[in-house]
């Protein structure tokens, strides 16, 4: 059987890695990276939002202690019948669907250094760029090592001329933060780091200093000065610089040499590295997996008889000819919103391009056809149905045409795609890219 999957962030990798493991013969298209590189470095599957009016609690108001992911997961299968994950965990255990999913992600991303730590048991409490408190269900290698609870001293590594990054104004929000939550009290305090000349020059560019890391050469030549930031019982916490490409050995020598805990502060741009580590890491999945890598755009897909049976692939590196030609038995659609080109704006209105498949907002209102502008509203802190438009799927996640019917029998989509969710709003987005993409490419390799 041969599938293609149209979309390379979270969603598609996932469909694509899932179908191969099902022995199909698996064709990604991607144009670029996506949103999954514009990650922050956790994988929320129902995080609370307390600062915004109809998010999840962090608190359970009876007992007044902190909900587990867990309870947070089963609590937004039911706070909005539209959402993806009512089709998603109907008739199984959200805990068990989302414990299986990381696993799996796990292991696709360990021989590039990268893990999935937690678990839906506990949230990790974790600190921004900003020193704003991040109620986390799961992180990445880098973040993910950097709890705040079991803390006994927490320190923010200021690195001098760091773009993007001011530890003092940091530490004086995770003070109040923390205060806010009622975590116990612990000593907090800013610790310079003393760089190198050859390092201190790439502090403008953070990208460029975290792949000099990278080199053990670069890590000796720092050495004396993380030695110098060592304390029983530290957490130190760096801006996201750890390393580019293996963030992991980064972090266990930093570990090593200064005797304490050494985590990443979740980036943000500048300082969103994570999510290139991610890409980078699913990439490497994929080729192993034996996947076809296409890059370009999807410019047509074919339907026969109500299935799908090519798509047409426009490479932008090419200037002229016929776009090229691939058929299938199974498709998989993870075009993501409007990072992706999933949702466009066509004539001045809201579009699904591939499939003209209609649109709905998070109340279940069709929204193709509309101005993006109408969808707009004036409220920080309520519900934008622009940022919740999407299609709609049947059980199998099967797209649905204007008739409620699935648009193709063979056509499946995942990711940001599915409409009736905000992934910006509820940080769920890569929780539902994760389990819609590997639901879709176990659906479509029953094609």
């Amino acid at each position: 059987m041969r599938a293609v999957v149209v979309g390379g962030g979270l969603a598609g990798c996932a469909a694509a890695l899932e179908l191969a493991a099902r022995s199909a013969e698996v064709a990604l298209v991607r144009a670029g990276p996506g949103a999954t590189a514009l990650s922050w470095g956790t994988l929320d599957v129902a995080a609370g939002s307390p600062l915004r009016r109809g998010g999840l609690p962090l608190v359970d108001p009876a007992s007044e202690q902190p909900l587990a992911p867990g309870r947070r997961l089963v609590a937004a299968t039911h706070a909005n019948p539209a959402h993806p994950y009512t089709v998603l965990m109907r008739g199984r255990s959200p805990e068990s669907e989302v414990k299986e999913a990381a696993a799996a992600l796990d292991a696709w991303l360990a021989p590039a250094g990268l893990r999935v730590l937690g678990s839906v048991e506990q949230t990790r409490w974790l600190a921004d760029l900003r020193g704003a408190l991040r109620a986390a269900d799961l992180a990445f290698t880098g973040a993910g090592e950097g709890d705040l609870a079991s803390a006994e001293e927490i320190a923010l590594v200021d690195v001098p001329g760091l773009a993007g990054f001011d530890a003092r104004p940091a530490l004086r929000m995770l003070a109040a933060e923390l205060a806010a939550i009622g975590l116990p009290a612990r000593p907090l305090r800013v610790v310079p780091l003393a760089l190198p000349d050859a390092l201190a020059a790439l502090a403008g560019e953070p990208a460029r200093l975290a792949r000099r890391l990278d080199e053990s050469e670069a890590r000796q030549a720092l050495r004396a000065a993380i030695e110098r930031l060592a304390a029983p019982g530290r957490l130190l916490l760096f801006p996201p610089v750890l390393g580019l490409e293996r963030v992991d050995r980064v972090i266990a020598w930093a570990s090593d040499t200064a005797g304490c805990r050494v985590a990443e502060l979740v980036g943000a741009p500048p300082l969103a590295l994570a999510g290139h580590r991610l890409d980078r890491a699913l990439q490497a999945a994929l080729a192993r997996a034996g996947v076809e890598a296409f890059a370009g755009r999807v410019s047509a897909i074919e339907l026969e008889a109500g299935r799908a049976v090519a798509v047409r692939i426009q490479d932008p590196a090419r200037e002229a000819g016929e776009p090229e030609r691939l058929a299938l038995d199974a498709l998989v659609l993870a075009t993501g919103r409007f990072v992706g080109g999933g949702v466009v704006e066509r004539d001045g209105r809201l579009a699904e391009p591939l499939l003209e498949l209609p649109l709905y907002d998070l109340a279940g209102q069709r929204v193709d056809g509309i101005r993006p502008h109408r969808l707009v509203r004036r409220d920080y802190e309520g519900e934008q149905p622009l940022f919740a438009a999407g299609v709609r799927t049947d059980a199998r996640l099967r797209p649905l045409a204007a008739d409620g019917a699935p648009r193709a029998a063979n056509a499946f989509a995942a990711g940001d795609l599915l409409g009736s969710f905000d992934p910006a709003r509820d940080r769920t987005g890569l929780g539902v890219a994760l389990l819609s993409g590997r639901r879709a490419g176990i659906e479509a390799a029953g094609c």
